[in-house]
């Protein structure tokens, strides 16, 4: 009787074992999940702040040339790199220089560029791109962002994690021509617009 009830708090300290594990298992894939998503979430917010510090600059910089009368600046604003007006520190000697390829209005509407900004690319670099980090491609003018935790992000484009921008002008179409006519249609904003369809999945 004594051997019969050892093998049977033997059995039953192996069970526990095994149901000790499995609760252990659940507790770390839960944690493991909700560190991920914190990331994500991280992630997703910064993305979110930098468009809309982006689109601030661009409205500033398109207003700017439409009070001074200056239309033809918008298309220019609407094909540049707006990371380049985006500068923590600006002189007199930068504006000088950025005169040549930058308008004005958009240098001096400029917010701080974000430090996770890689540079112009193109599709003989495309492959150097980090996660993580802004890139502006210069083939189509696209702003790309390469997404570090995408784990819960999904896109149409056929690189998954891959977040793609094109600045437009909002404006109404009064002639219906279905294009931007700066002395018929009525300016409204310039801003980025998402070149494909993505979201978070939490």
């Amino acid at each position: 009787m004594e051997l019969a009830h050892r093998w049977s708090d033997r059995n039953l300290t192996k069970i526990e074992l095994v149901i000790a594990i499995f609760i252990l298992t659940i507790l770390i894939g839960t944690l493991s999940r909700n560190v991920l998503v914190l990331f994500s979430r991280a992630e997703q917010s910064m993305i979110a702040s930098t468009v809309i510090n982006i689109n601030t600059a661009l409205n500033y910089g398109a207003a700017m040339a439409v009070m001074r009368g200056k239309y033809q600046e918008l298309d220019t604003i609407a094909e540049s790199n707006p990371m380049l007006g985006m500068q923590s520190n600006i002189d007199v000697n930068t504006l000088k220089i950025k005169m040549n390829d930058i308008p004005s209005a958009l240098v001096m509407g400029s917010n701080n560029r974000p430090s996770n900004y890689g540079g112009e690319i193109n599709a003989y670099t495309m492959d150097s791109m980090e996660k993580g980090k802004w890139y502006f491609n210069q083939d189509n003018l696209f702003l790309t962002y390469i997404v570090s935790n995408s784990e819960y992000f999904t896109s149409d484009n056929d690189n998954a994690s891959m977040i793609q921008f094109r600045i437009k002008i909002d404006y109404a179409d009064k002639n219906s021509n279905k294009q931007y006519d700066p002395e018929i249609d009525e300016f409204k904003s310039m801003k980025l617009h998402p070149v494909d369809n993505y979201q978070w999945n939490y």
